[in-house]
């Protein structure tokens, strides 16, 4: 029987502040999870990723043949949520963006059966908190903007997030209705940069 896996996804540094519950069925991939964080953290999703789960590292595989670890990576695209075996409280690691690095950490929480009547609807991001990330500022950098806001009460930090327009930045301002609605499409368009050549 298929499942559907939830997590709780925080940004390093900032699990209270910048966090999503998300619900994922286990037949999807690990990169999956990557772009389903990718989308729902605001991501422009330009850069490397990869999630370290018990000494092994789940590549975008992407650039594969430039990498140096010490550690073979295993294929993220190809490898499903069900074959990591997780168990309750498990912790993965994502790093995303290996020159202005943003960490996520990913606590497993259990999983229930998938109601295949239901499948349509997940990704599903059920609970979460503040805005998302900032592409090319690494999370301590974030870290100084969401502390500077609450100090002040407000956000004096603007962002282009994408061709010419400029944004204010209020990690405050989070939307889980619009982050659902929008969710699916993110994620195919996120799943299609890296992986469609």
């Amino acid at each position: 029987m298929e499942k559907v896996l939830t997590f709780r996804v925080g940004i390093e540094n900032l699990e209270d502040k910048i966090w999503r519950k998300i619900e994922i069925p286990d037949r999807r991939t690990v990169a999956d999870l990557a772009y389903t964080i990718m989308a729902s953290f605001d991501s422009l999703a330009y850069h490397l990723y990869n999630i370290q789960y018990k000494n092994k590292v789940y590549d975008s595989w992407v650039c594969i043949e430039d990498d140096h670890s010490e550690v073979p990576p295993i294929n993220a695209t190809i490898t499903k949520l069900s074959d990591l075996k997780l168990k309750n409280k498990d912790i993965l690691v994502m790093e995303y963006d290996f020159g202005s690095t943003t960490t996520f950490y990913i606590t497993f929480l259990g999983s229930k059966e998938l109601n295949m009547l239901d499948s349509y609807k997940y990704p599903l991001i059920v609970d979460g908190g503040g805005k998302g990330m900032l592409d090319d500022l690494c999370d301590f950098g974030l870290k100084e903007i969401v502390d500077d806001t609450d100090k002040l009460g407000h956000s004096n930090y603007y962002f282009t997030p994408g061709y010419e327009r400029e944004d204010k930045y209020d990690y405050r301002e989070y939307d889980i209705k619009h982050d659902n609605e929008i969710l699916k499409g993110r994620i195919l368009a996120i799943k299609n940069g890296y992986e469609v050549e």
